[in-house]
């Protein structure tokens, strides 16, 4: 029986990245990726410096999407370290699934929720884990197999592209590499695909909550005449609203840099990743290239929706309350009550939303404004090729 809106998959994913409570020596499995996450991004801004010339413009563009997306993993690591609401927020999701689990339309309503949370959880831990074993085995397949005339870089490439201060084209070292950044990159794509599905499993519990006000007032409605037992339940209601509130408020402090990191970087991202798409075509690289490249791009762009559809869907949800209480008969009832109920619609109509960096929020016009924005730089970098 499902008693959690967090995935099991999630949940070990947290766990590991010592962002769980109360998991012994957290702070030394933390400071531990992060040290791995760092070595690794100076030798990749290494490669980035020593490659950033015209004649290397391949090399150069095809380096950025993973560098990028390793800066933004720190980021958001770091982040999720310096605002600690995480954990007042898991606090709260437990309150929430203990008051529910004594009432059967409550409990249904959560663990339909939940059963979605954990479906998307693992799809997109699965897609992207397909994605980025793609990406990484396309430059050997690319080698091996099409092998392309002007690809100016040795037989021997790591999974990912970065400058050592020493010789590892020499076997065992070479193997010896290879796996431990493959593992690297594997465990990176894991944190990544954690920390962007924690967005949608918080929005997720908490649009179960709003489910849940919104029936109680049904439930107000088809018991109007009951005025007495309707004043404690308008209680309660007031109550679970403002608890909606301040878990959508902690969610949108926890995400606010988050978003706007997403949104900056994911643009370069996709700017770089479309490039290499469009020189790839004419250039006639051959399809292991467009097929890997395509998956890194549509792997950044889900990353990119999944945060904004959050945003656009927690808004909704939100007004989903106004709505609800308006339907009630709140012009039958006592003069106190409707205007406990005029008040729930009024507070109700003051969206909440997720903001990047308190300057936009969140949503499919913002999504529609990165898809168009890295669109038109994708058109001036060809023209500049």
């Amino acid at each position: 029986m499902v008693t959690t809106t967090i995935s099991p998959s999630l949940k070990i994913g947290l766990q590991m990245l010592g962002m769980w409570p109360n998991v012994p020596y957290s702070i030394i499995y933390w400071l531990m990726y992060m040290l791995s996450l760092l070595i690794v991004q100076y030798y990749q801004y290494l490669y980035v410096i020593n490659h950033f010339k015209m004649s290397e413009i391949w090399n150069l563009v095809d380096s950025l999407p993973v560098t990028l997306d390793y800066t933004l993993t720190l980021f958001k690591m770091t982040n999720f370290w310096i605002y600690r609401r995480f954990h007042q927020i898991l606090i709260a999701m437990d309150n929430d699934w203990r008051e529910c689990i004594n009432v059967e339309q409550h409990f249904c309503v959560m663990s339909n929720k939940a059963n979605i949370s954990h479906f998307y959880s693992n799809a997109i831990l699965s897609f992207n884990v397909i994605a980025g074993t793609l990406y990484i085995v396309g430059d050997y397949a690319i080698h091996f197999i099409y092998l392309v005339d002007d690809y100016n870089s040795t037989l021997r490439q790591l999974p990912i592209r970065i400058q050592l201060p020493f010789d590892f084209e020499q076997s065992p070292i070479f193997e010896l590499l290879a796996v431990i950044l493959f593992l690297h990159v594997m465990l990176h794509m894991y944190t990544f695909t954690v920390l962007n599905g924690l967005i949608i499993t918080l929005v997720l519990h908490v649009s179960g909550q709003i489910d849940i006000i919104c029936q109680e007032f049904k439930n107000i409605s088809e018991k109007s005449s009951l005025y007495g037992s309707s004043a404690f339940v308008l209680g309660v209601l007031i109550n679970k609203h403002n608890k909606v509130i301040s878990f959508s408020n902690n969610i949108g402090k926890l995400f606010s840099f988050v978003a706007l990191m997403q949104v900056v970087w994911n643009t370069f991202v996709l700017c770089s990743l479309g490039f290499i798409i469009v020189i790839s075509i004419n250039n006639g690289a051959g399809i292991v290239v467009i097929v890997k490249t395509i998956c890194a791009y549509v792997a950044v762009i889900i990353e990119v929706f999944m945060i904004c559809f959050a945003g656009e869907y927690l808004s909704f949800k939100s007004i989903s309350i106004a709505d609800a209480a308006y339907e009630t008969l709140w012009y039958n009832m006592p003069l106190n009550q409707s205007k406990v109920i005029t008040s729930i619609i009024m507070r109700s109509h003051r969206r909440l939303a997720i903001t990047a960096g308190k300057m936009m929020d969140m949503s499919f016009e913002t999504f529609s404004s990165i898809v168009r924005a890295s669109a038109s730089y994708i058109s001036v970098l060809y023209a500049m090729h």
